[in-house]
C-alpha cells in the first residue's frame, strides 16, 4: 500500500519538527510545566507497560529469548554514559558535557526510533501511530533541559535523525534478519524506560497527580481499544 510506504516518513517528520521546536522553548520554570510533564510521563509509561513490553515479549519468545538482553542493554548504556559524565566533570564542564552527551545520544537514539517506526508501520499502521505519540512526548521532554542551538544548521541536522532512521529502515527492509528489528525494539524500550523513570516522572511532591492519572486512563483506553480493532 502507498500509505505504508510514506506513513513512516510522515510520522518521522512530526517527531523531527517536535525535536526542532522543543529546543526553542524553556518551560522549566513555568507553572503549566508540571501539567505537561505529568501528562506526558503518564502517556509514556502506559505505552511502555501496555504495548511496547508485550509486543517485544511476544517477538522475543518466538524468535530467541536472548533478545530480552536488549532491554537491559538499552537501560544500562544510557545510565552508564550519564553516570560517567557526572563522575568526571564538574560545574560548567558538567553542563557542557551533559548537553553534548544528550545531543549525541539523542541523535543516535532517534535514528533507532526511525528504524523501529518502519518496523511497526510495516506490521500494523495502528501500531505505528500508537508508537508515535509517546515518541513525540519523549522527544519534547528530553530536549527541553538542553541549551538552545545557536546554529540553525546544527538544529536541523539533529532534528533530521528520525527521518534518517526511517530511510535506513526502508533500505534495511527485507534485507536484515527480523531478530535485528526486535533487538532494536528492545533497545528503544530500555532507553525509554530509563528516561521515563529517571527524568520524566516527577519526583516526590513535584508534578500533577491528576494529569498523570488522566493520561494513564486515556491512553490505556486507546491501547486497549486498539487490541480489538
Amino acid at each position: 500500500m502507498v500509505i505504508e510506504q510514506y506513513l513512516p516518513l510522515i510520522l518521522a517528520a512530526i517527531i523531527s519538527v517536535t525535536y526542532y521546536y522543543s529546543n526553542k522553548y524553556n518551560i522549566k520554570h513555568k507553572e503549566w510545566n508540571k501539567r505537561i510533564v505529568s501528562f506526558s510521563a503518564g502517556v509514556s509509561i502506559t505505552y511502555v507497560l501496555l504495548e511496547l513490553f508485550p509486543t517485544f515479549t511476544e517477538g522475543a519468545l518466538i524468535l530467541n529469548r536472548l533478545l530480552f538482553l536488549a532491554i537491559p542493554i538499552g537501560f544500562i548504556v544510557h545510565h552508564v554514559i550519564e553516570k560517567e559524565i557526572y563522575k568526571h566533570n564538574r560545574n560548567n564542564d558538567l553542563i557542557k558535557m551533559l548537553s553534548l552527551e544528550e545531543q549525541i545520544f539523542s541523535f543516535c537514539y532517534h535514528i533507532i526510533i526511525g528504524i523501529v517506526l518502519v518496523t511497526f508501520v510495516k506490521a500494523d499502521i495502528l501500531s505505528g501511530v500508537l508508537f508515535l505519540i509517546p515518541m513525540v512526548s519523549y522527544t519534547f521532554l528530553s530536549n527541553l533541559p538542553t541549551e538552545k542551538h545557536n546554529s540553525r544548521i546544527k538544529a536541523i541536522l539533529l532534528s533530521s535523525s528520525t527521518i534518517l532512521g526511517v530511510l535506513i529502515g526502508v533500505l534495511m527492509n527485507n534485507v536484515v534478519p527480523i531478530w535485528i528489528d526486535f533487538m532494536l525494539v528492545g533497545v528503544v524500550t530500555g532507553v525509554l524506560l530509563y528516561t521515563i523513570i529517571r527524568h520524566h516522572i516527577p519526583f516526590g511532591a513535584k508534578g500533577k497527580l491528576g494529569y498523570f492519572t488522566l493520561s494513564f486512563v486515556m491512553y490505556s483506553l486507546v491501547i486497549v481499544a486498539s487490541w480489538y480493532v
